[in-house]
């Protein structure tokens, strides 16, 4: 399947306080959306091709909202490559 986004310099170092645009713990679609859509109009992320921008980005936000509740929170938010990371780390033990 590839990937849905991909960031095409340095991650942000806080992201989920640069996803948390009101700054109240949690990010509901419409904040994530904003957010993914000025990365990619910033040149900084760029969106899977061929599919609708916002079927892609309903679909990293439902990956991101783990427990389903429409609100992603600091704890829920993860990264690939932290989930890459904790994979190995499980597969090693």
């Amino acid at each position: 399947e590839g990937y849905l986004f991909v960031w095409l310099d340095e991650t942000p170092g806080a992201i989920f306080n640069a996803l948390d645009i009101n700054q109240d713990k949690e990010v509901p679609l419409e904040e994530f959306s904003d957010f993914i859509k000025r990365q990619v109009a910033e040149g900084k992320g760029r969106l899977k091709p061929a599919r609708d921008p916002e079927s892609v980005i309903g679909d990293m936000f439902k990956n991101q909202d783990r427990n389903g509740d429409g609100r992603i929170t600091a704890d829920e938010l993860k990264l690939k490559a932290e989930e890459d990371a904790e994979k190995a780390l499980h597969e090693e033990l």
